[in-house]
């Protein structure tokens, strides 16, 4: 008892020492998980925080741009027509939509949308709209009088050129462009025009298309679309203008125009393409590394787990061969000690009667029939786990014959517990098996009823032919197994609890030794309650072919 206490206190103290290393062996990779994590952030927020830069050089780049060439087309193209229109008075949509036209081309820029205006207008000083055609709502000159009249400059300013933008359904049904020449406070109306915002994107694609946004030692010769994505909005948030097409991108940057309230505060939003990164920076734009570091640590977890849950299988083994050897031990000692005492009295003389010689030559017979059991059984055990039935060259054999040996060799164990055999074999009962291993399996069994069985106790064993089977049976009348351990005792160093608390002698590897061989017939044991109660083992196994046919089997090795 004292030795099992201290077994499982071993057990608990390395299982408990195992659980805290594997615990901090977690933790210091999810630490270092962390830190890979923090750094791969870092690397990411650094490598954002340059793209950003970039972003912002190319929306700068393309404001400075845009401000340029639109200031240029406002003064060459809008501003003349306007300035006719102020001195000529107004003139048709067509002829305005002409020279807008001419003046487009003047500039470099095939821009059809200019060619016929929405609408012209003219706004008083009173803020009253006359629109060419004349067939809009009052609504729509209300609307357009408060725009125009809301971007006009402050009174005592020069004339300037003018451009405001209006989403669809706040002037028209579609979003517009207002371009209109907004007097000082001398009196004189503003003329002006409307065309749809596709005229300015035209303009921007020509200017986008024609200028490089990157310096050229970085992007070499690549087109704006093949490394950023930029948009050109209106106050509203509207889009003007964006490049060709769309892709996932990094963090951006927006500008807007210069001198905005002349140009419809117009904003130039820029990003750099994420599979272009890798131009711009070295390794280009990391990605995370979250769902790799959480894979990582699940799989940590899971082999830590999986070495947990081994080391423990380890410990059990280990505590039940260490219980193997204390009961070999015993067993041992025990055979042992009666061969020794009765020699030694035999030896010394002390033994004068020949009753006295006859009883100690029997009880030295017995126990050494018993002792070289235990070293059979445990020579068999090691031998299956070695070579798993090499060297165990089976043969056509009559089984109740076969078994005859192992009955002569447990008679003395018999008489000396005063049991007895009730036999019940049918004969012509074949079977291919290997004889040495049916007298090991026999013997076993019949050594398990002695064991656990009570004095005075009948053995019964049977032999039967059952439909395709040879079924073989060893019934005993002891306590019994319980149906919860009828898979478990055939499992090596598996003993019952009660049998260990009742200091009952085994090694634990008996039954086993059974399942295996039996198995290695291609048979199966197993384990029911007879009538008067006990237990019956049964064996079955497959019936031999009849002799002079072909059995298949190969030599050396069971099938």
């Amino acid at each position: 008892m004292a030795s099992r206490l201290r077994s499982l206190r071993r057990l608990y103290t390395g299982g408990t020492l195992i659980a805290g290393l594997l615990v901090t062996a977690f933790g210091l990779v999810a630490w270092l998980g962390y830190e890979a994590l923090d750094a791969a952030a870092s690397h990411r927020r650094t490598a954002e925080s340059v793209l950003r830069d970039y972003a912002l050089v190319s929306a700068t780049q393309l404001a400075s741009s845009v401000r340029s060439e639109l200031d240029d087309v406002i003064d060459e193209v809008l501003v003349p027509v306007l300035r006719r229109s102020r001195s000529e008075g107004a003139q048709p949509p067509s002829a305005v939509g002409r020279e807008l036209d001419d003046g487009a081309r003047e500039a470099g820029c095939e821009c059809p949308s200019l060619r016929t205006p929405l609408l012209l207008f003219r706004a008083d000083p009173s803020g009253e709209v006359r629109t060419e055609p004349d067939t809009v709502s009052a609504q729509v000159r209300s609307r357009l009088s408060e725009l125009v009249m809301h971007g006009r400059p402050p009174a005592g300013d020069d004339p300037v050129s003018r451009l405001l933008t209006a989403p669809p359904g706040d002037l028209l049904d579609q979003a517009v462009a207002i371009g209109f020449l907004a007097s000082d406070d001398r009196g004189e109306p503003i003329f002006g025009f409307v065309v749809p915002t596709a005229a300015l994107e035209e303009l921007f694609r020509e200017w986008y298309d024609d200028d490089s946004l990157l310096p050229e030692a970085i992007v070499g010769d690549l087109p704006n679309d093949s490394v950023l994505q930029v948009a050109i909005e209106d106050p509203s948030g509207a889009t003007v203008f964006a490049s060709s097409a769309s892709y996932a991108t990094a963090p951006g940057a927006s500008v807007t125009i210069p001198d905005g309230a002349r140009f419809g505060n117009l904003v130039v939003r820029a990003a750099v393409r994420q599979d272009a990164a890798s131009r711009l920076i070295i390794g280009g734009l990391p990605n995370s590394r979250l769902p790799l570091l959480v894979v990582l640590l699940l799989l940590t977890l899971g082999v830590g787990a999986a070495a947990f849950v081994q080391l423990r299988r380890e410990q059990g083994f280990q505590r039940l061969r260490e219980d193997f050897i204390s009961s070999v031990s015993h067993e041992l000692r025990t055979p042992l000690a009666q061969i020794r005492m009765f020699s030694e009295l035999q030896e010394a003389g002390k033994l004068p009667s020949p009753d006295d010689q006859k009883r100690a030559t029997s009880v030295i017979s017995r126990e050494a029939r018993r002792l070289s059991h235990l070293v059979d059984n445990i020579l068999q055990f090691s031998r299956l786990r070695r070579t798993w039935g090499q060297g165990m060259p089976p043969d056509r054999l009559e089984l109740g014959e076969a078994i005859a040996d192992g009955l002569d060799s447990v008679t003395p164990l018999l008489e000396a517990h005063d049991m007895r055999l009730d036999l019940s074999i049918d004969p012509g009962v074949w079977v291919h098996a290997n004889g040495e291993a049916l007298t090991r399996v026999i013997v076993n069994l019949l050594d398990n009823a002695i064991k656990y069985g009570p004095s005075g106790q009948t053995i019964r064993v049977g032999v039967r032919r059952a439909d395709d089977v040879a079924r073989l049976s060893v019934a005993d009348e002891g306590p019994g197994i319980p149906v919860a351990d009828r898979e478990r005792i055939w499992k090596a160093y598996r003993r019952l609890d009660r049998d260990v608390k009742a200091q009952v002698p085994g090694s634990g590897i008996g039954l086993s030794v059974v399942s295996e061989l039996v198995s290695l017939h291609g048979g199966r044991v197993q384990i029911d309650e007879p009538p008067g109660g006990g237990a019956r083992f049964i064996v079955e196994l497959p019936l031999a072919a009849k002799a002079g046919s072909a059995n298949g089997a190969a030599e050396g090795k069971l099938p």
